[in-house]
C-alpha cells in the first residue's frame, strides 16, 4: 500500500473527528452557561443514544470479545470523567484557553503508546510534542 493510500485510510476520519470536536468544545462552552458539569454530561451521554441504537440494530448486537467489553466499558468510564472535568473547566475558563490545553490529550496517548506498546517517535515527532507543550504554555499567557 502506498503513502497516499495509507492516508487515505484513516486521514478523513481524523479531519472529521477534529472538527466535530472542535464543534463540540465550542458548544461546551456555549452551553455552560446554563447547565453544570455534570448535567452537561449527562446530557451528553443521552445524545450518543441514538448513535448507539442506530449501529447496534444495523448490527444486530456486539461483536467483541470479552476483553474488547472490559476496554470499550473502561474507556467510556473514562470518558465520562474526563467529559464532566472538561465541562466544568469549560465552566470555568475561556474556551480559548480550556481548549487548545485539554486538547493536549493525545500527548498521553503518545507516552502510554512508547512506554506501553514500545512504538517508537522520530525526531520530527519529538519536535512536535515539544511545540505542542510550547503552545499550550503560550495561549495560556
Amino acid at each position: 500500500m502506498s503513502r497516499n493510500q495509507h492516508l487515505l485510510r484513516w486521514l478523513p476520519w481524523a479531519i472529521l473527528s477534529c472538527v466535530g470536536w472542535g464543534i463540540y468544545g465550542f458548544l461546551a462552552k456555549v452551553g455552560s452557561a446554563g447547565v453544570n458539569a455534570t448535567d452537561m454530561q449527562i446530557l451528553f451521554t443521552i445524545g450518543t443514544f441514538p448513535l448507539i441504537a442506530f449501529f447496534l440494530f444495523r448490527r444486530s448486537g456486539l461483536g467483541s470479545d470479552n476483553k474488547g467489553r472490559i476496554i470499550g466499558t473502561l474507556i467510556g468510564v473514562l470518558a465520562g470523567l474526563g467529559g464532566i472535568a472538561f465541562f466544568a473547566a469549560m465552566e470555568r475558563g475561556k474556551a480559548s484557553l480550556v481548549g487548545p490545553t485539554t486538547s493536549l490529550f493525545p500527548l498521553i496517548t503518545v507516552i502510554l503508546a512508547r512506554f506501553a506498546l514500545r512504538e517508537r517517535l522520530n525526531r520530527v515527532q519529538m519536535i512536535g510534542i515539544l511545540l505542542a507543550l510550547v503552545s499550550a504554555g503560550l495561549l495560556a499567557m
